[in-house]
């Protein structure tokens, strides 16, 4: 009886020994270390990357931004209207008192308060020049809106001044350059309007 089989040449066991290829771990993969979710919280997974839950702080920044974001844009569609342009290559290309008014206020009021204690006239005589500037400016500032509503009714008529004198009034009593949408038109030149600049 032979010990060997004739056709055994030791290839069985070599190919036991032989590793997994990899296209047989492929086809039979390990076992999942993470049990499968259910519905329930698949679906919470999708909604939290869909609308990821905030905290109170990321919520009231996230609506701050969104706030101001609408505040631009509703003031862009104001400063875009023709007429608001035209008001405001008005108010620019005049000289206007408001402008500096408001400094000027404030420094009457320190030389006010200083000025009992190195020069006492000098305490009655500026609250003189507080009027005098106020009274200045009331008609500075109503010759500027009697010469927009003037240009209004020649550009835009029927067109209602309802928030066009505030609007005026305040872009005026801001230094220019901190005005915004930005001055286009140099102040003391006279005004034109359509303006060249919009060909």
């Amino acid at each position: 009886m032979a010990l060997f089989k004739p056709y055994d040449n030791g290839t069985a066991s070599s190919q036991k020994t032989q590793p997994p290829s990899e296209t047989e771990t492929a086809k039979n993969p390990a076992k999942k270390q993470v049990p499968t979710p259910t519905r329930k919280q698949a679906e919470q997974a999708r909604r939290d990357r869909i609308q990821p839950v905030l905290t109170k702080r990321q919520a009231n920044l996230k609506n701050k931004e969104a706030k101001y974001k609408a505040q631009n844009e509703a003031m862009a569609k104001v400063h875009s209207r023709p007429v608001n342009v035209m008001i405001r290559d008005w108010v620019d290309h005049r000289w206007n008192l408001a402008e500096y008014a408001m400094p000027g206020m404030l420094l009457v009021f320190v030389g006010l308060m200083i000025g009992a204690y190195v020069w006492a006239p000098l305490a009655l005589i500026l609250p003189w020049v507080i009027y005098a500037v106020f009274f200045l400016l009331v008609i500075d500032i109503a010759i500027m809106l009697l010469g927009m509503r003037h240009q209004v009714n020649i550009y835009f008529p029927g067109e209602p001044m309802k928030g066009k004198w505030s609007y005026a009034a305040s872009r005026a009593m801001m230094f220019r350059r901190s005005r915004q949408p930005a001055p286009r038109v140099k102040r003391g030149t006279k005004f034109i309007w359509p303006n060249p600049d919009d060909k």
